[in-house]
């Protein structure tokens, strides 16, 4: 099986011992040169059957790539166009073609379907798919409103199958360490949040620009920053709470969001004056989500009483995984730098479902998280003025 670049080792200890962070970053250092992302007996388990729902460009990294490291096998593709399927099988290794979206999703020798449409079509598939008695990973957003998100998971009750949400970053050891280094208490009491997801301008043509396809930058990168507000969040015990928003729109359409600057705050439940926020135990938190920033910025920071922690490219520690710590001592400020390992995120993520799938794991938390990131992308956008994407499923 070909090997990705990296993984680290991560130690569970607490990292207020200096030594051990010494130590822990040198294992870091060390592990992220050769080693690859496999969980305890994830080999033995039997390769998915995956199925690809849209001949996707977001489906070459998240499927075809990482099924090269984990196995699976890439046994059927459907697209709107069967020849623009049967072009996309052959350039990319699938065994097959289905004619159309139907005969993909009713196809019973496919263990996973992968759905990677336009966001406006995520949750009318996803709802078919599972109908049919299929396991889900539909791409980020899920849907494209929370109602429309709980009409998709109404169809678990009755059918086999289950479904994941392509939250790929929170499987890679990268975001796993800045929650240890968080929890550990070892940057003191956290102070405020910094949260970023800004990417280049996409091509007008694009169907992120379209409000009828909940096209926006808080459903393209910002969820991203929203899901990981939820994880600091239930590290920390803390609810969140949306204070003011502020957005900018796309010229083409006055409904799309191209660019939002968020004020949220968390609270930690039962915070009481005494407690270690900025004030009755509250963080102040600022997210940013552009669709039309001059770079790349998918950064993260998390500023507590005695430290900061800084991951440039949480979502994407393929391009850059150094986690910077920077801790204020009696001797001065020390800084460390930790590598978590630049092995593809989406590899992780795979193994990760095959894991569960093959052992019937159905974990209703990573559901609920994911529910209550649709929620809050609602609450951002009502707080913006804006309206909550349409979504396509009625029932």
């Amino acid at each position: 099986m070909p090997a990705p670049d990296q993984q680290p080792v991560v130690d569970a200890r607490s990292t207020s011992d200096p030594a051990h962070n010494a130590a822990h970053a040198a294992a870091l250092q060390a592990a992220a040169q050769s080693a690859e992302p496999q969980r305890a007996g994830s080999q033995q388990l039997e390769a998915m059957r995956l199925g690809l729902l849209g001949a996707s460009r977001i489906a070459q990294s998240a499927v075809i790539d990482a099924s090269q490291h984990t196995g699976d096998e890439l046994t059927a593709v459907a697209a709107r166009d069967p020849k623009r399927a049967r072009a996309y099988a052959a350039e990319h290794g699938f065994a097959g073609i289905r004619d159309s979206y139907t005969e993909l999703v009713e196809d019973d020798s496919l263990d996973l379907i992968y759905i990677g449409l336009p966001n406006g079509f995520h949750a009318e598939w996803s709802a078919k798919a599972l109908e049919a008695g299929r396991s889900v990973l539909v791409e980020k957003p899920f849907a494209a409103n929370l109602a429309e998100f709980d009409r998709v998971t109404a169809r678990l009750e009755a059918g086999e199958g289950w479904i994941w949400e392509a939250f790929h970053y929170d499987d890679h050891p990268l975001m796993q360490r800045v929650l240890e280094i968080l929890a550990s208490g070892e940057i003191g009491e956290l102070r405020e949040i910094k949260l970023s997801m800004r990417m280049e301008e996409p091509d007008a043509s694009d169907p992120r620009w379209e409000f009828a396809l909940a096209g926006g930058a808080m459903m393209d990168v910002g969820c991203y920053a929203v899901h990981a507000l939820l994880l600091l969040a239930e590290t920390t015990g803390s609810n969140i709470a949306v204070d003011s928003v502020v957005a900018e729109l796309w010229p083409a359409d006055p409904l799309v969001d191209s660019l939002v600057d968020a004020q949220l705050t968390l609270t930690r439940a039962g915070a009481g004056a005494a407690d270690g926020g900025v004030e009755n135990g509250t963080v102040p938190v600022t997210l940013r989500a552009s669709m039309v920033h001059d770079t790349v910025d998918f950064s993260l920071e998390l500023i507590g009483t005695t430290g900061t922690v800084f991951a440039p490219s949480y979502v994407k520690p393929q391009d850059d995984d150094r986690i910077i710590v920077r801790t204020v001592t009696d001797a001065g400020e020390v800084v460390r730098e930790e590598r978590a390992g630049t092995a593809a995120t989406y590899v992780f993520q795979l193994e990760r479902i095959r894991a569960e799938l093959r052992g019937g794991v159905k974990d209703p938390a990573r559901l609920a998280r994911s529910r209550a990131t649709m929620a809050l992308i609602d609450d951002i956008y009502l707080a913006a003025g804006l309206p909550v994407r349409p979504g396509r499923l009625t029932d």
